[in-house]
């Protein structure tokens, strides 16, 4: 039984997967995650993006920072955290979050390439930046809000690429607030180009209160002090403040989307609706559309991946383990199996050795525990 060794000392957290091709040769799987000094107010003030690379997915060399904070850089001189990445041809893509170290909680999406996956150019200015006049809405009237009327943090982090199948372009996902009242205002954006490097053109929001017409969340015209002030029909509210880690798969026919909150920051009247014992830190919540530009609905009454309230796990996303990762088209009469990443946000150590795997059939998807690996990290 082998035992995934340490992921590297922590603090460690929010770890994504690249497998590479190696034209011929063994694949690689490269993976970035982040590490920072914890011990500040905030703990997640500063960050920087590491990198390991592995043969099997066990066993892993760490090679240590590839973005850091740039001083003279002002929209990236404070942080630098998740992101995703992609390979076409020989170049890979690394689209990751940033923030100024003057203005932590003001967010920006930047990309950085590279041609051997050693050395890395970063773009000069974000990729995708929210515009003070950006007035991109859904049929219902719901945009993009800037700063959040909880904290006035500006969330506009945590890109996810995908390419489209049916258009071949590719599609930009991250966290945003979007435009009402409410306290609980966290969603998805997206954004589209021709090409990887962009330029992105930003598309309406494709999940969060108000999204979808029946899913309004508050009628109310200011910001209500409490959460008790908040309207009392549970059902008919938006559950999260914000969205963290969005992961868009197309499976079948289907687009659909897994992100992460922490419990703390899920509406408390929802989780009365539905049960607050039915959710932890780790659960992994699942919407699903037709269309990858949305909306994206609840997959079902709870919108959630069975097993992942247990794991203890945040961030948690999934890498399929077919070959190059072409399991969209897979025979759904056996099952699909996939590692799950993720970190322990309660000492900030990544799971990242194929610890839990997902399994996908025709009647539905779960978590749980790989009995063929340990998960005891020494």
């Amino acid at each position: 039984m082998p035992t995934p060794p340490a992921a590297t000392q922590p603090p460690c957290w929010d770890p994504w997967l690249l497998q590479e091709d190696g034209s011929g040769q063994s694949d690689t799987y490269r993976l970035f995650y982040l590490s920072g000094s914890t011990d500040q107010d905030p703990w997640w003030q500063t960050s920087w993006i590491c990198e390991a690379h592995s043969q099997d997915m066990c066993h892993w060399h760490h090679t240590g920072p590839v973005l850091e904070p740039l001083a003279g850089q002002g929209w990236e001189s404070g942080r630098i955290f998740a992101g995703s990445a992609y390979q076409e041809e020989n170049t890979r893509y690394l689209f990751y979050s940033a923030a100024s170290k003057s203005e932590i909680s003001k967010e920006a999406i930047g990309l950085a390439t590279s041609t051997d996956g050693q050395h890395w150019h970063r773009f000069d200015k974000p990729l995708l930046l929210l515009a003070d006049d950006c007035d991109v809405c859904t049929n219902t009237g719901i945009g993009y809000a800037g700063k959040c009327n909880w904290a006035s943090h500006l969330h506009w982090r945590d890109p996810y690429i995908l390419k489209a199948p049916a258009t071949q372009k590719y599609y930009l996902f991250f966290c945003a607030s979007l435009t009402g009242s409410a306290l609980y205002q966290g969603g998805v954006g997206v954004a589209t180009a021709d090409h990887l490097a962009g330029p992105y053109r930003l598309l309406p929001p494709v999940a969060g209160p108000g999204v979808v017409a029946e899913e309004l969340s508050s009628t109310s015209d200011s910001v209500s002090d409490s959460v008790a002030d908040e309207p009392a029909d549970a059902s008919a509210r938006w559950p999260f403040y914000h969205l963290e880690r969005p992961q868009v798969i197309y499976f079948q026919g289907k687009y659909h989307l897994f992100f992460s909150c922490f419990k703390e920051f899920v509406n408390p009247l929802w989780l009365e609706e539905i049960g607050s014992d039915n959710v932890s830190d780790s659960t992994l919540y699942w919407y699903i559309s037709d269309q990858i530009t949305g909306p994206f609905e609840p997959a079902g009454p709870l919108p959630v991946v069975p097993g992942s309230e247990a794991t203890g796990l945040y961030g948690t996303t999934f890498f399929p383990k077919t070959h190059r990762g072409n399991w969209q088209q897979a025979d759904l009469s056996n099952e699909i199996e996939m590692s799950v990443l993720g970190w322990y946000s309660e000492n900030y150590r990544l799971a990242v050795s194929q610890e839990f795997i997902a399994i996908w059939t025709q009647s539905g998807l779960k978590i749980a525990a790989n009995p063929s690996v340990s998960r005891s990290i020494e």
